[in-house]
């Protein structure tokens, strides 16, 4: 009797399920962890510092160019003909223009602005000197501002100055610019005549 042959088709079934898994597990099929190629964790990496980088971005705000100019406490601020300045708030401050009776006196506390009126009525014997401001139009015949020869800047003013100032009694500031001169008289307080002084600027 011929011996007996076994059939092909047993084998068959085995190669093809081999088959398949391969094919399988080419595709990514399966229910395991999937994992990143290098490539991929790269492109993440790059990704995710390049939205790092865009979100850190620093906002620049505009400077702010506002500027605000406070008058001290227990000051008050005076303008007269493009200046202005700080004396004491308690100081009367008089326009010579619109009382042209009213008396320059150097020995009171005040501010007077403008010229000396033709009738000024004025005690017969003043006695004393102390602090006070007189700011008027400027007359270069004054003797007053022939005395002022000392150039200097002043908070941006072209100034001419007394360099004879604490002899006299009297600081004289003649601003050319603006056509006038301010005489800052003292005497137990030459401090309050400089705090004056140094308050002068353009109005």
């Amino acid at each position: 009797m011929p011996p007996r042959r076994t059939p092909r088709r047993l084998f068959i079934a085995p190669a093809v399920a081999l088959v398949g898994a391969v094919a399988l597990a080419a595709c990514g099929g399966g229910s395991g962890p999937s994992v990143a190629s290098p490539r991929q964790q790269v492109s993440t990496t790059s990704s995710s510092t390049t939205s790092t980088t865009t979100s850190t971005v620093p906002t620049t705000a505009p400077a702010s160019t506002t500027t605000t100019t406070a008058v001290p406490a227990g000051e008050q601020l005076v303008t007269y003909s493009g200046l202005r300045f700080e004396v004491p708030s308690s100081w009367p401050v008089y326009q010579l223009s619109s009382d042209p009776n009213r008396c320059v006196r150097f020995d009171v506390h005040a501010v007077y602005l403008g010229a000396t009126g033709p009738t000024p009525q004025c005690p017969a014997l003043l006695v004393g000197r102390t602090e006070a401001v007189q700011v008027e139009p400027l007359n270069p015949q004054s003797p007053a501002v022939q005395l002022a020869t000392q150039v200097q800047t002043l908070n941006g003013l072209s100034v001419r100055l007394d360099p004879n100032a604490s002899a006299n009694g009297e600081d004289t500031v003649v601003f050319p610019d603006l056509g006038v001169v301010a005489v800052i008289a003292f005497r137990t307080a030459p401090n309050v005549a400089t705090q004056i002084l140094q308050s002068f600027q353009h109005a």
